[in-house]
């Protein structure tokens, strides 16, 4: 007969003194946040809460959202113009929040994303700073240290708010973190299944979180060891909401990603590039001698899991939640470095730093974590005084701080209302007269830039289905000026369905390298013959604009402008379906005469003019 197994002592980290383990039933009495832990939650928390409110701002990019928001409750759909089904938004979930959230509280959407992106992200790191301190549970008192990197970086508390789905990634980050940790063996199918629901919406945050969805939902499963029948229901409830919208998307919109992940060329390569954004994030606040001692504590906390005298599978499911966000936050910054990163200053990194972070925002005190804590408050209290100097707009020739250009454009430190965007925008005061001229006009009018930036009127074609057609180099402030049955032509492809399809040819910021010059606009807007001074101030010719206007009816250019605009019978949305894939590959040449020639003079109808 088996005698019961005596109490073993449980393994420490280097420094820390083994002790015999509490007995189960002075465990079950102990809370597993006691009241130092529950302090290491909330201070960082509300520390964080009242930075990312100092710097509430929405951005330009952010206010790219509120045109489909306005679009849907209009009636009009989830199209950024009416007319033409163009997904602008790159985090699908946070538009239908803020068309929820818009609905049933009538306020300013610019203020409603603020809002909600500062509570959000507030309970995101909330959830994942008592994700941590359940990770590491029963390893005595814990200590602070990654979550100082979060106090540390300025853009963190920059984009808890912006406007943009941030603040819903960072909540749905911590919340994942938190339910992965509470996953055990033997739990319920539905908490398991309510789990991957969860897990399973990263895409829909936003398409490159689908790498967090996948390293999840790949712990949960080896912590879980379900059954076929037990996988086979996971996969569905995570799969369920994300695989249902790629069918709408595919069938409404004719393509399978949102517009500006073809529009930035998500699938692109530029390593160097992204290797400067990463250094232009880490460089100038000091993160670089973090990294080693974070990834010191890290590797500590392997050492610790792999060594504890449990059995082994426990072991390995307690291995695969801690190395899950890690693993996750790695291939997500090789990602970002791939693609090579944004113009936005370390918004694109963020979410990987923040991944990285997870399993070290707090650690088990023993001596060497006390030494590694007492260095990243000493770290802390350099990186937020004067001698660090304060990063420069622009220092970088790759990115730019977004907040700091907003804020001086507009004059306001705060700005929360579209009111504001449109009130003191420096390029918007000639183009609201414009607009206001062009809306009372007897015709169609196009309104354009020069190569200077400043905006013309030219007539537009007679059977334009908008009375007015203005083009968009700020598009977020742009589509909110302009009324709802205007059509706001995106000069960077994140809204224009031919915009988007450009070949790619690097020449400027990421994201911005798919300008859609006047020959084109002119062509799909203008009328047969513009005025020649007209075409001087738009820096393009009549065989240009001719050139661009056959291109845009041949081949496969044609077919893509078709899939939507021609109304959405129940064979279109098919056709788009079937043609999706194909239809997202596709890229024309940027200029007139190489697109028609490959378009149109092609062999089999311009089947030769796709560009991969």
């Amino acid at each position: 007969m088996r005698t019961p197994a005596t109490p073993e002592a449980v393994p420490s980290l280097p420094g820390q003194r083994a002790s015999s383990a509490r007995p189960p039933a002075a465990a079950e009495r102990l809370p597993w946040v006691p009241g130092w832990h529950a302090a290491l939650v909330a201070v960082p928390t509300a520390a964080l809460f009242v930075l990312g409110y100092r710097r509430r701002w929405i951005c330009d990019d952010g206010l790219i959202y509120l045109r489909p928001v306005r679009q849907i409750l209009a009636g009009n759909g989830p199209v950024f113009n009416v007319g033409e089904r163009a997904e602008s938004s790159t985090g699908t979930l946070w538009q239908w929040l803020l068309a929820l959230a818009t609905w049933v509280t009538g306020e300013d959407p610019a203020f409603l994303a603020v809002g909600l992106g500062l509570a959000l992200s507030t309970a995101g790191f909330a959830f994942a700073l008592l994700a941590t301190c359940r990770l590491h549970r029963g390893a005595g008192p814990l200590l602070p240290a990654g979550v100082f990197v979060l106090l540390a970086v300025p853009p963190f508390w920059s984009y808890m708010t912006s406007g943009l789905e941030s603040g819903l990634g960072a909540f749905w980050t911590g919340l994942s973190w938190w339910l992965l940790t509470r996953t055990r063996r033997g739990q319920e199918a539905r908490k398991t299944c309510a789990a991957a629901f969860v897990f399973g919406l990263g895409p829909l945050v936003r398409p490159d979180l689908a790498v967090v969805t996948a390293c999840f939902l790949a712990a949960q499963w080896w912590v879980l060891r379900p059954s076929r029948r037990g996988t086979a229901a996971t996969l569905a409830s995570a799969g369920a909401v994300p695989l249902a919208y790629e069918v709408f998307r595919a069938g409404y919109y004719g393509i399978l990603v949102p517009l500006p992940a073809i529009a930035k060329e998500a699938s692109a390569s530029d390593w160097s590039r992204g290797a400067g954004y990463v250094q232009e994030t880490l460089g100038p606040y000091w993160l670089w001698p973090v990294v080693p001692v974070l990834g010191a504590l890290a590797a500590l906390l392997v050492r610790r899991t792999r060594r504890q005298r449990q059995d082994r599978a426990p072991r390995r499911a307690s291995l695969a939640v801690l190395l899950a966000p890690s693993v996750a936050g790695a291939l997500l910054a090789g990602y970002v470095v791939r693609v090579g990163g944004d113009y936005m200053h370390a918004r694109m990194i963020l979410p990987a730093l923040l991944l990285l972070l997870l399993p070290v925002l707090v650690v088990p005190a023993t001596r060497f974590t006390g030494a590694a804590s007492v260095l990243l408050v000493v770290w802390l209290c350099a990186a937020v005084s004067p001698l660090r100097t304060p990063f420069d707009v622009r220092s970088t020739p790759g990115s730019f701080n977004v907040r700091s250009s907003d804020v001086e454009g507009l004059g306001d430190h705060n700005p929360v209302r579209t009111a504001t965007w449109v009130a003191n925008w420096p390029a918007l005061p000639e183009g609201r007269a414009m607009l206001a001229r062009a809306e009372r006009a007897a015709s169609p009018t196009l309104l354009y830039f020069d190569a200077g930036r400043r905006l013309h009127a030219t007539p537009a074609r007679a059977d334009s289905p908008y009375q007015v057609v203005i083009v968009g180099r700020h598009l977020g402030v742009t589509g909110a000026a302009a009324p709802l049955d205007a059509y706001v032509n995106d000069a960077w492809g994140l809204a224009s369905p031919v915009g988007a399809h450009l070949a790619l040819e690097r020449w400027s910021w990421p994201g911005h390298e798919k300008f859609l010059r006047n020959h084109w606009v002119f062509a799909q807007w203008a009328v047969r013959h513009p005025p020649h001074r007209d075409l001087l101030r738009a820096g393009t010719s009549r065989e240009a604009v001719e050139a661009a206007r056959a291109a845009l009816g041949c081949g496969e250019l044609a077919e893509l402008r078709e899939s939507v605009r021609a109304p959405l019978t129940a064979e279109r949305f098919w056709r788009n379906l079937t043609g999706a894939a194909e239809r997202t590959r596709f890229r024309f040449a940027r200029w007139p005469a190489a697109a028609r020639q490959a378009l149109c003079d092609g062999a089999a109808g311009g089947r030769s003019g796709l560009t991969r």
